[in-house]
């Protein structure tokens, strides 16, 4: 059983106020601190702006409400509309001059929801005695984070983003205020996981990202995979927005100045009401038409991050990088029929391309349709849109340290998902307590992640450092495109190449679907 610790009173001054927080075993712990304007009223479907700055001291020892969503995922946990805050953990005293690497992490849930409350990755504490400033925040999502619209084009030469566009907020924030915590500005590394890792491989080929952060983790997600996602606007911008002209629609609002003002006074739960819920019975099978991700708009994200990487126009920087061995299964449910299987492949890649994959990987006797469709699923969303990352950075010269998750727990086994989406976070951040059960085996892995994880922010490279291991993670490079495979045992293996270099082919060769 973990040791308990008392927590006492803390305070600490930043640029925008003082805050009032709480030490807790050698830590610094503030939470619910904001990093921009409330998005409310002319602020809604905007820019983030700036934080009005206080003078007496901020009550930061509660996290801030998560943003607006469908599904409470956080019983008793408020959300809001104003939900842009920050969380920080810290072992540096208040008032020190350390120079601390920063790790700010970016929360998963599909925009549709999460927030960093999220028990699987509040592993600040943990982070914090590894001597790393740990940072998390709240980001907009659903219609309030990613509507778009002709109007807001016009206004803010960008659209359908704004929670990328919090997202960048919050690292701009970090770049201001954390040396007030013990941490250096000029050290910080983004990470995050699914749509969170989304973010981050975003912000890779923004070029309003530029200087904010040094290294990049991104587990099992990337802005690639985004069109695969958004099957009717393949986030094309003018698609999008007549995508959104149709909520539009609903409340007799154009896209006007005064159709944006009629948005903007409604209920937001109302707004909230014609997003994408999650289905928590059948899994992701449904189609909804209002499901809004984020936009290539040529402002906050080329029109093409494909090509952006295939260009060379990205950020240079150390990057970590992997996806676990079975993604999809967590989404599809084992009653999905042949014709489902088939609906997916079409929706992920397109009507006139899906028919490729079907051919190749075929419903058999053993391998049922709800099989391939969690494979298809899987490797299209995250495993082949990972790839032209590793590689782009690779080929650039940029360390890249890839890795394949395929440790299965009893309950996942019992349940027939594998090494489904999401499952190294208990690992990465050492909240295995928010399990069943946890065998020995769990543990070491659980050290293991997170002490590369830590070596990687500390360094740039997950083999510096303290790891209980004897395995050396290889740097990952065009031409041997090894990873380390976190199992028990822990041991390097091959990229499954020739797999996923098909996959990517039927994505992007040719003309990609969205342009």
């Amino acid at each position: 059983m973990e040791k308990a610790f008392a927590q006492e009173p803390a305070q600490l001054n930043t640029p925008d106020g003082p805050l009032k927080g709480l030490r807790q075993d050698g830590v610094g712990i503030y939470k619910g601190i904001p990093f921009a304007a409330p998005p409310l009223g002319d602020l809604r479907f905007a820019p983030p702006g700036d934080v009005t700055p206080w003078t007496k001291p901020l009550d930061a020892t509660r996290f801030g409400p998560t943003s607006l969503q469908y599904t409470n995922r956080f019983p008793g946990m408020p959300m809001s509309e104003d939900c842009l805050t920050i969380n920080v953990w810290t072992p540096a005293e208040p008032g020190s001059n350390e120079k601390l690497p920063v790790y700010v992490y970016s929360h998963g849930g599909g925009y549709m929801d999460g927030g960093s409350v999220d028990p699987r990755t509040d592993g600040g504490l943990d982070f914090a005695r590894s001597g790393v400033v740990y940072v998390s925040f709240n980001y907009r999502l659903n219609a309030l984070g990613f509507f778009a619209s002709d109007e807001t084009l016009k206004r803010y030469g960008t659209t359908g983003n704004w929670g990328l566009l919090d997202n960048i907020k919050a690292l701009q924030w970090v770049r201001k205020n954390i040396a007030a915590f013990g941490g250096d500005p000029d050290q910080v590394t983004f990470g995050g996981e699914s749509v969170g890792a989304v973010n981050v491989t975003a912000m890779l080929v923004s070029p309003l990202a530029r200087g904010l952060f040094h290294r990049a983790i991104v587990e099992s997600g990337a802005v690639t995979g985004v069109p695969a996602n958004t099957y009717y606007s393949r986030s094309h911008l003018q698609r999008s927005i007549e995508l959104c002209g149709m909520i539009g629609d609903i409340f007799s609002a154009d896209d006007t100045a005064e159709g944006l003002a009629k948005l903007r006074a409604l209920d937001p739960a109302v707004l909230l009401a014609v997003g994408r819920g999650r289905d928590q019975h059948n899994g992701d099978l449904s189609t909804p038409a209002f499901f809004l991700l984020p936009v290539f708009d040529g402002c906050v994200i080329p029109k093409d991050p494909h090509q952006a990487l295939k260009n060379n126009d990205f950020i240079k920087m150390p990057l970590l990088i992997g996806y676990t061995a079975d993604e999809g299964s967590i989404f599809l449910p084992p009653h999905t029929s042949e014709a489902q299987y088939k609906m997916v492949a079409a929706r992920m890649v397109g009507g006139d391309r899906a028919g490729r994959i079907v051919d190749r990987y075929p419903v058999t006797a053993e391998i049922k349709p709800f099989m391939r469709a969690r494979q298809v699923l899987g490797d299209v969303l995250f495993k082949a849109c990972a790839k032209p990352f590793a590689d782009a950075y690779a080929a650039a010269g940029q360390p890249v340290y890839a890795y394949h998750f395929a440790y299965v727990s009893r309950e996942d086994k019992e349940a027939g998902m594998g090494a489904r989406h999401t499952s190294e976070l208990h690992y990465v951040f050492k909240t295995l307590k928010g399990l069943p059960s946890v065998a020995p085996e769990q543990e070491i892995l659980a050290n293991e992640l997170h002490g590369r994880w830590v070596n990687f922010i500390k360094t740039g490279n997950p083999n510096t450092g303290l790891v209980s291991n004897a395995v050396a993670w290889p740097r990952y490079k065009t031409d041997d495109r090894r990873m380390l495979r976190f199992d028990a045992p822990i041991k390097t293996e091959p990229m499954d190449v020739e797999h996923l270099q098909f996959m990517e082919n039927v994505l992007f060769g040719g003309n990609p679907f969205y342009i």
